[in-house]
C-alpha cells in the first residue's frame, strides 16, 4: 500500500539517484540538476494543503521507502472549474513492480477530497504505453486531443489529454484499497 506525503527536501538525493532519461523526459525534459531540484522542492513544502498547487511523495508504506510522487494541480493551462491535472511518477527502481495504479489512484484519492473537483485531466506522452495502462486502470479515457506540456525535446511537447471522473461511485468499488480519510494530515 502507497502512503502519500508531502513533498520536500528530504526527498532530494533519492530523486537524484533515482532519475533516468525517461523520468526526466516525463517530468521536465531533462535532468534534475541538484540546485534547480532543491529550490522546487522547497517550494513544493511550502505549498498548503488546500492550495492550488500539491505534490506528494510516495512511501511504501510496509518498507518505509520512496518509491516517486505525483500532484494535484487545480490550476493549469486549458483546464476549466471542476477539473484539475493529475500526475503521477516511479524513481526508476520502483518501475516494472505494479506500483503505477496504485500510485495513481492514491493520487486520484487525495483529490477525490476537494467537493468542487469533478474531474482529473492526465496529460500522457503518445509513447508512454505504461502510463496510458495505469490511466486506463482508473478509468481515464483518451479525448482525442493534444495538450502542451513543458517538456524541453520540440518533439515532446504535446502529451495526449485524458480525462477522468472524480465523483463516480463505480470508482470507490473498483479501489477500496484506497482509504483516503485515513491518511495522515501533513
Amino acid at each position: 500500500m502507497i502512503r502519500l506525503e508531502r513533498l520536500g527536501p528530504r526527498h532530494a538525493q533519492e530523486i537524484l539517484a533515482g532519475q533516468d532519461a525517461l523520468l526526466a523526459g516525463e517530468i521536465i525534459g531533462r535532468p534534475w540538476e541538484p540546485p534547480a531540484l532543491a529550490e522546487f522542492l522547497s517550494r513544493c513544502e511550502r505549498w498548503r494543503e488546500d492550495g492550488p498547487l500539491q505534490e506528494f511523495a510516495a512511501i511504501d508504506q510496509a518498507t518505509g521507502r520512496f518509491l516517486g510522487g505525483g500532484g494535484v494541480h487545480r490550476i493549469a493551462p486549458g483546464i476549466s472549474r471542476g477539473q484539475a491535472v493529475l500526475t503521477y511518477w516511479l524513481l526508476a527502481p520502483a518501475r516494472g513492480r505494479g506500483l503505477g495504479t496504485p500510485l495513481a489512484a492514491a493520487i486520484v484519492g487525495r483529490a477525490r477530497r476537494d467537493p468542487v473537483l469533478e474531474e482529473a485531466v492526465l496529460l500522457i506522452a503518445p509513447g508512454n504505453a505504461p502510463s496510458q495502462a495505469v490511466a486506463r486502470s482508473l478509468g481515464a479515457r483518451p479525448t482525442g486531443r493534444s495538450c502542451p506540456t513543458r517538456r524541453a525535446a520540440p518533439d515532446e511537447r504535446n502529451a495526449g489529454c485524458w480525462h477522468c471522473t472524480t465523483r463516480d461511485s463505480a470508482w470507490e468499488v473498483q479501489h477500496p484499497r484506497v482509504q483516503v480519510a485515513r491518511q495522515r494530515p501533513f
